[in-house]
């Protein structure tokens, strides 16, 4: 089994945040696409999938990285 590298965790995390809630932050996303050149294949297909959706409405930028209660 492959060891998960902190970024791909943190990618995956995202990803399902950005999934479950319909909204990233904007900062968040900016950092994806600046990770975007370094991504492995994988990662790469899951910071495409984030920005189809943000193109499409489907996810909203916010500009806040919390969800409040």
């Amino acid at each position: 089994m492959k060891v998960l590298r902190e970024s791909e965790i943190s990618l995956v995390d995202q990803y399902l945040n950005a999934s479950c809630f319909n909204k990233i932050s904007d900062r968040t996303y900016q950092n994806m696409l600046s990770y975007e050149s370094k991504a492995d294949p994988i990662e790469k297909k899951l910071i495409k999938r984030i920005k189809e959706q943000v193109r499409h409405g489907k996810v909203v930028l916010s500009s806040e990285s919390k969800v409040k209660a």
